[in-house]
């Protein structure tokens, strides 16, 4: 993997909270799980400007977590391709959901964190599904 300068760029939660993520992306893409959950359990205890968007976006590392650990073809994060251009088009659909009237609170930390996660992936050139 390459390390870009700034592999949070972009990132829709910020400060320490930001961290938190960093680190659980990092550890769930190279499969190191114990330290995700880890990094996970940190990342819960971080402040979010919403409890419900909270919930959203905890939901969508727990099933990203999930979905990496099991290999699962049906999973989105199983099936999908991880090149910089799909990448980027996934953000904008998720971006436009996001900007919906139709959508929760939870809806945008659910997406959001999926945003997350591709940024992470396209600022660290990580195009790669994990093996």
């Amino acid at each position: 993997m390459t390390k870009s300068s700034n592999p949070t760029k972009g990132f829709t939660v910020t400060g320490k909270t930001r961290e938190a993520v960093s680190a659980f992306m990092a550890n769930v893409l190279e499969r190191k799980f114990t330290d995700a959950e880890r990094a996970l359990e940190d990342v819960k205890t971080k402040n979010f400007s919403d409890e419900e968007y909270r919930e959203g976006y905890i939901n969508a590392l727990e099933g990203i977590l999930l979905s990496v650990r099991s290999g699962d073809e049906r999973d989105f994060f199983n099936r999908v391709e991880f090149n910089k251009s799909s990448m980027k088009n996934y953000i904008e659909d998720f971006n436009k959901f996001n900007g919906s009237p139709i959508r929760t609170n939870w809806d945008l930390g659910f997406f959001s964190a999926w945003t997350d996660l591709l940024s992470y992936r396209i600022n660290t050139e990580n195009h790669s599904k994990p093996s």
